[in-house]
């Protein structure tokens, strides 16, 4: 099997530098696809999509530009497409400030049948399946990517929100996403560059995505109690983004 590591990113030139360094130094067998949105409308599912259509490998490992990868992290990715019924795999991600467990048995990436409650916990070191991955980092099959029709270019941009609990949700009609602690990353959440928005509209655009994602992925009327519940939370929490959570569900 063919890796091809694709990397989106914005602004950020020596972040994107740094880890197509490390993915040469570890894997230089790696296809490298980076996709640069400085200077242009960024928009990260859209990115990806380049991404994949460029991309010759059979395998598709997407890392944020702001991680740094471990020697055996792609590998690691390869590794469990050896089993021909996972489609996807779901790295460990270690964010700036958290502890690094040894051995945990935490459950990591479960949605809740409504899709209103997410466990994430990728910190985790229990080898399982999983409902979704992180988006830092995470690897498909291309095939199975293009069966899906790829990242969701309607999410709102720049920075989508829910774009790998989608494609996930999608992928695993196909078969299964296994979730490898070995394919480890270190998330370093860069404080400048990239695309930020300001706090109420990042605010916007989360319920926006989080609605269009509930109705792509629910059956009626499920998906319409879950638009209930989650319209309570919006109101309780932040009821300016209640229009935008209601354009994402209906249009």
């Amino acid at each position: 099997m063919k890796a091809s590591a694709v990397i989106v990113t914005y602004n950020r030139p020596e972040l994107v530098k740094r880890l197509a360094e490390q993915i040469r130094k570890f894997d230089p067998d790696t296809e490298l696809v980076v996709i640069d949105q400085s200077g242009k409308e960024p928009n990260l599912c859209r990115g990806r999509n380049e991404g994949i259509a460029k991309a010759s490998g059979d395998i598709i490992i997407f890392f944020d530009d702001d991680v740094e990868i471990m020697k055996d992290t792609i590998s690691s990715h390869l590794k469990e497409f050896e089993k021909p019924n996972v489609v996807g795999c779901a790295g460990r991600v270690i964010n700036d400030g958290e502890p690094v467990p040894t051995e945990t048995k935490v459950i990591v990436g479960e949605a809740n049948s409504l899709l209103t409650g997410f466990t994430k916990n990728f910190w985790s070191t229990k080898r399982q399946t999983v409902e979704f991955p992180y988006g830092c980092n995470m690897s498909f099959r291309k095939i199975a990517l293009l069966a899906t029709g790829g990242f969701d270019e309607k999410l709102p941009a720049p920075a989508t929100s829910f774009d790998e609990i989608d494609i996930a949700l999608r992928i695993s009609n196909i078969g299964l996403i296994s979730f490898s602690p070995q394919a480890l990353v270190l998330h370093h959440r860069a404080t400048s560059g990239g695309t930020r928005e300001r706090e109420a509209i990042r605010t916007k655009q989360y319920y926006q995505a989080y609605a269009r994602m509930v109705r792509k992925n629910l059956p009626f009327p499920i998906s319409l109690l879950s638009l209930s519940i989650l319209k309570i939370r919006v109101i309780k929490e932040a009821p300016f983004a209640l229009p935008s959570l209601l354009r994402g569900f209906f249009f």
